[in-house]
């Protein structure tokens, strides 16, 4: 019975160092690839705006369509994509 609760309590640890591990490998991580980027964050990104919202900005312009966070990052690529391609 002992070695049952030994074995329990050696798996508890070793579950636990191994959510710490991962833990701290992905902060160095995502520390590295911010200071490699020189990371600023985005004017759309603001904490208080709404994630979703359908108002349009201005009605004379072209509608755009309102994307969630796939289509931003699809807009990207694409205004990427375009900047190579003119460069």
């Amino acid at each position: 019975m002992l070695a049952v609760v030994a074995l329990v309590i050696a798996l508890a640890v070793a579950f636990a160092a191994g959510y710490f591990t991962r833990d701290r490998v992905s902060r160095k991580r995502r520390a590295e690839a911010q200071r490699w980027r020189e990371y600023s964050e985005p004017d759309w990104l603001r904490a208080a705006a709404p994630a979703n919202t359908n108002e349009a900005a201005n009605s004379n312009a072209v509608a755009k369509v309102a994307t969630g966070e796939l289509g931003q990052m699809l807009d990207r690529w694409e205004s990427r994509a375009r900047a190579r391609r003119a460069g």
